[in-house]
């Protein structure tokens, strides 16, 4: 069965399930038991950071259960708090898997540039300077296609390959909000938000637009810019 799964992960650790602490996959673990009424292991198409939400986060799982498939959300979600939500449900192959039959990622960071901090924008970064946005498209254009993103990797990552693909990366405005969108295959741990640091760095003119070409190339975390905060920061949609 395949789930897809929206949430505010702000009062989260993350997605991935741990012990002793609280996250998004535990609590949604236990409400998928308490429905289905035996244990489950969750396979997830992405493992979010604390704070990061998501729009289309995607689990699938087996299970027999003779609960209509076009009810499960709905039942699941009366064991889940109101910040976790079942949006879709669906039947799948059983050699699907939510990580590695996916496609691409849709992830999305959202900026505030309204003067004054506001709660109705708190799941966003709040940035009530001024930015060039010409700029921070040019320097968005080197990223695309297959590189080494060690440089836009969090320090305490460990993973084997750095290589990335990056499908696209827009930048649009609306109203006081601002939307980075980032279509790739996989992304590295706090890559999209270090990426995100960067480009304001020279949106703000504290560097110039090639400044992101040459974090490329150095592989060298030190040469990128600040990592965007987790708020900001959302997974949208997995294609498949």
């Amino acid at each position: 069965m395949k789930l897809t799964v929206a949430y505010d992960g702000t009062n989260y650790n993350g997605f991935q399930i741990q012990p002793d602490v609280k996250t998004v996959e535990g609590v949604l673990n236990k409400a998928i038991e308490k429905t289905v009424k035996h244990e489950v292991k969750l396979m997830s198409a992405g493992r979010t950071d604390r704070g990061v939400h998501a729009i289309g986060q995607v689990v699938n799982f087996f299970s027999d259960t003779s609960i209509d498939i076009g009810n499960l959300p709905k039942v699941i979600n009366y064991h889940l708090p109101e910040d976790i939500s079942v949006i879709d449900s669906e039947y799948v192959s059983e050699d699907f898997h939510a990580r590695f039959s996916a496609k691409g990622k849709f992830y999305r960071y959202a900026i505030y540039r309204g003067r004054y901090r506001h709660p109705m924008y708190k799941n966003a970064m709040h940035y009530p300077y001024k930015l060039n946005l010409n700029s921070m498209r040019e320097s968005f254009l080197c990223l695309s296609g297959e590189h080494d993103f060690k440089s836009f990797m969090g320090r305490r990552a460990v993973v084997k390959d750095t290589i990335r693909r990056i499908y696209d990366i827009s930048l649009k405005e609306k109203g006081d909000m601002l939307y980075i969108d980032f279509y790739g295959k996989s992304f590295l741990k706090n890559m999209v938000r270090i990426i995100v640091g960067t480009s304001i760095e020279i949106g703000a003119g504290r560097k110039d637009a090639g400044f992101m070409q040459r974090a490329l190339e150095s592989k060298n975390r030190k040469s990128a810019g600040f990592t965007a905060p987790s708020q900001g920061l959302y997974l949208m949609k997995i294609y498949y």
